[in-house]
């Protein structure tokens, strides 16, 4: 910020003003606060009651002055949430209705909850817009809870009044709520563990923290961050927090980073129970600056508490609670893997050029409406791809949608060795050994049966590729025949190994052939439904099914 060593009392002239606290501020604040319309832009005129507002924005930068830059956003953070001017509305809301601004918070009548709780979300919302100075941070909260000043007991008191929400801190059940003084209330916890695996100790006094937070951290994820959008939020995470409580199922949103993908022609792609983005400039407050990431796949995915308990005493031994609720962590896990596999075998899929694409995740992001802080994990460093790029025009959005909507709905367990190895061939392997081995192994989990595994495999596939010209057949089985050869010697240790140029290229005709049969079998619904491997190719070997021949689409 500029130096002013001559105006520390009256402050720095007109002209200087507002560029001194769009600087610290960052000018979405400032526009926000000083209820600036869209097309106003530097240099152009305030009002009298906005240069006011103005004035004591900068009063509060003077305050902080002999901070350091994080520690000075960080108590401007909270200033602008605390209620000083007014008892009824924060500092930051106080300024913009001076200016002429509306900040309604809706009401419920039948909702104490919630009536609170979106008065808080009107107070905290402008300091999420406040620029925060350290350009390279990780994900974090963007800021501490609302003021605190004995103004939480209202809330504390509904919240233990709530009918679901009360299921949270089971250990107050059983209590008479308005007994407990405000010491007693601030007091109040549990232990919880999600299937997300995030947990520990539970306090009440945090849950406005975690309910705000966890909002806006949901409309950074949508793109849109108004308020209007950011209330809505608020509404939607109360919701999710009494189903939760409750012990239903919640939906929360999870972020997956990609990389090895392009979208051109085209912000966003909707997605049966999701959406395919670019990456945006808000991403910046859940996306750590070292991963890169092409694209986001956003996916809603349910969510249930593990564990709900009284909170241990000291000394008490809670290892077993965790065991317990650890189980349920990877099976959520393998969840969420299963999705994102069928997403990225689907946009594979899609893909109609000759270069397979092979598709990387770098970032997982999950969004729980009871976690103020984003439970994000990465992968560091840029992944090394050997496969093309997956290029997404405008034109083929329809196309892919319709492929994840075929793989999410319709993709067997039976199949799913060969689904990941496709992707493993495809994205991971950089030995073109490994390459051809995981393709093979595709292969095998398509149509593998023994004794006679070559010719099943080889003989099933000729037949599912080329159904109806006999020539283009015997030359496929021929050409496959040669390729499985190649990873036989390879996995077995022939005396002759192959060369590193065949095994190359078998290595990425094998991963073509096994994504075309991957499509065929989508054209083929008996086959795709199969029992196993062992019945699909004996059904093709022996006829008893009727292969359809290609098509575009599916």
């Amino acid at each position: 910020m500029k130096e002013h060593q001559d105006e520390d009392l009256a402050g720095p002239n007109s002209a200087t003003l507002i560029s001194d606290l769009v600087e610290v501020y960052g000018f979405r604040f400032l526009r926000f606060v000083l209820a600036l319309p869209d097309s106003w832009e530097l240099g152009d005129e305030i009002s009298t009651q906005q240069n006011e507002a103005a004035v004591a924005l900068y009063s509060w930068i003077q305050a902080f002055r002999h901070m350091d830059s994080p520690n000075r956003f960080l108590n401007l953070v909270s200033l602008s949430t605390r209620r000083m001017v007014s008892d009824t509305e924060s500092n930051a809301v106080a300024l913009r209705r001076m200016c002429g601004g509306e900040m309604e918070a809706p009401q419920r009548e039948d909702d104490e909850v919630f009536t609170i709780l979106v008065q808080y979300a009107r107070d905290v919302y402008p300091a999420f817009l406040i620029e925060n100075p350290e350009k390279d941070r990780g994900p974090w909260s963007s800021f501490a809870s609302p003021d605190e000043q004995g103004g939480n007991e209202e809330f504390y008191r509904a919240v233990l009044r709530d009918s679901q929400l009360k299921y949270l801190f089971p250990d107050e059940l059983r209590k008479n709520i308005e007994e407990l003084d405000l010491g007693a209330l601030r007091k109040v916890a549990s232990l919880i563990y999600f299937e997300v695996s995030q947990g520990g100790t539970f306090q009440l006094p945090l849950l406005i923290f975690h309910l705000l937070n966890s909002a806006f951290n949901r409309c950074a994820i949508a793109g849109d961050d108004s308020f209007q959008a950011y209330v809505d939020a608020v509404a939607k995470n109360l919701s999710d927090a009494r189903s939760l409580a409750a012990g239903r199922t919640a939906k929360v949103p999870v972020v997956l980073g990609l990389s090895n993908i392009n979208i051109s022609g085209i912000d966003a792609i909707p997605l049966p129970g999701g959406l395919l983005r670019k990456v945006v400039p808000g991403d910046s407050l859940f996306l750590p600056p070292q991963v890169k990431v092409d694209a986001l796949l956003v996916l809603d995915m349910p969510m249930k508490i593990s564990h709900k308990g009284r909170h241990p005493e000291d000394g008490e031994d809670s290892n077993e609670v965790w065991h317990r609720a650890s189980k349920t962590f990877q099976k959520w896990r393998e969840d969420l893997q299963w999705h994102v596999d069928c997403h990225r075998l689907a946009f594979m899929l899609s893909n109609g050029e000759s270069d397979l694409p092979g598709i990387v995740q770098v970032l997982q992001v999950v969004v729980n409406p009871l976690q103020g802080s984003l439970y994000v994990s990465w992968s560091d460093g840029n992944p090394y791809v050997a496969a093309s790029r997956l290029r997404i025009e405008e034109d083929g959005a329809d196309g892919v949608s319709r492929w994840v909507n075929q793989v999410t709905t319709r993709h067997p367990r039976s199949l799913r060795v060969a689904m990941r190895r496709i992707l493993s061939a495809a994205s991971s392997r950089t030995d073109p050994s490994d390459k051809l081995v995981d393709a093979v192994l595709a292969w095998e989990n398509i149509f593998s049966d023994s004794p006679e595994t070559s010719l099943r495999v080889c003989g099933s596939l000729s037949l599912l590729l080329e159904p109806t010209d006999r020539e283009k057949r015997r030359s496929l089985l021929k050409e496959l025949n040669e390729i499985y050869s190649t990873r036989s010697a390879i996995v077995h240790g022939n005396s002759r190994e192959p060369t590193d140029e065949t095994v190359r290229e078998h290595g990425g005709r094998a991963i073509e052939v096994a994504v075309e049969a991957m499509r065929r079998l989508y054209e083929n619904p008996d086959l795709l439904n199969a029992q196993n491997a062992s019945v699909r190719g004996r059904d093709v070997l022996l006829g008893l099914v009727e292969i359809r021949k290609r098509s575009q689409e599916v």
